[in-house]
C-alpha cells in the first residue's frame, strides 16, 4: 500500500515528523492464514468426533426407512390409504 506523504520544510514539532510517518502493514499473510486453517481443522475434527455416534445413528436410521420393504399387510395397508386420499 503506498501512502502519499506531504513533506513540508517548515514541520518542526516533533509530533508532526511522527503524524508524517506511519507504518503500513509488515509481515506476510501466510501466517495467520495457518493458524486458522489449524485451529478450524482441530475443531471441526473435535465437534465432527463428538457428534459421529448421533449422526450415524441417525443415517442408519434414515437409511433403514428409506430401504425397507413392506411386508404384505403393511403393503395393503398402505394400499387402502392411498386408495382413500
Amino acid at each position: 500500500m503506498l501512502r502519499s506523504v506531504d513533506q513540508s520544510s517548515d514541520s518542526s514539532s516533533p509530533r508532526d515528523s511522527q503524524a508524517l510517518v506511519t507504518p503500513g502493514p509488515t509481515g506476510s499473510r501466510v501466517g495467520p492464514f495457518v493458524l486458522g486453517t489449524l485451529v478450524g481443522g482441530l475443531a471441526g475434527a473435535v465437534v465432527g468426533t463428538a457428534l459421529s455416534p448421533h449422526t450415524r445413528g441417525f443415517l442408519v436410521g434414515l437409511y433403514h426407512l428409506v430401504n425397507r420393504r413392506l411386508v404384505s399387510s403393511e403393503h395393503d395397508q398402505l394400499r387402502f390409504e392411498l386408495l382413500l386420499q
